[in-house]
């Protein structure tokens, strides 16, 4: 059973807790697409974003169970182990992103279909989606950073790059 919005912002308040950006990021996708499903009238579109939200509220449940597992292997001190975990770890906010930029070209595709009374809630969607792929693409790059993999992180770069134009222009 899923838990609430209360009890999962209460995990994410708690100090101590694995769950974090990557949980936050994903949740923020997901309702980024469940606020643009009721506004398009598009059956696929409404498909894909029904899709899009469920995989990142999983996403949002993976996050913090991949994120203790590389803590666990740091504590000890297991780098082949770590390297496997954090890869994993990385995979979450990834996929959160690319459904982010998935969601924000869905918004710009909506822009002329959406009724001028709609416009807000459509810009919102837009917002959120911009803040949950901005916040995935920061932990793409704090962990790869942190794995320090240079083949991994090519990787993972032409990976984001595909997923959206923005993805690389932003780098910390």
């Amino acid at each position: 059973m899923q838990d609430s919005i209360e009890q999962f912002l209460d995990q994410v308040a708690r100090r101590g807790s694995w769950v974090g950006g990557g949980s936050v990021a994903a949740f923020s996708a997901a309702l980024a697409a469940a606020l643009l499903e009721k506004l398009v009238h598009d059956p696929r579109a409404v498909r894909r974003l029904g899709a899009a939200r469920r995989d990142c509220l999983r996403l949002r449940a993976q996050d913090a169970t991949a994120f203790a597992r590389v803590i666990q292997t740091t504590r000890r001190k297991d780098r082949r182990a770590f390297r496997t975990a954090l890869q994993a770890a990385t995979e979450v906010p990834c996929r959160v992103f690319e459904h982010a930029q998935r969601v924000q070209a869905a918004c710009r595709a909506a822009q002329r279909a959406v009724k001028p009374r709609f416009q807000s809630d459509l810009r919102c969607a837009m917002a959120v989606a911009m803040a949950a792929g901005e916040s995935a693409r920061t932990l793409v790059h704090t962990n790869l950073a942190w794995l320090g993999d240079p083949a991994y992180t090519k990787r993972l770069r032409r990976r984001l790059q595909a997923a959206g134009p923005h993805a690389l222009n932003r780098r910390r």
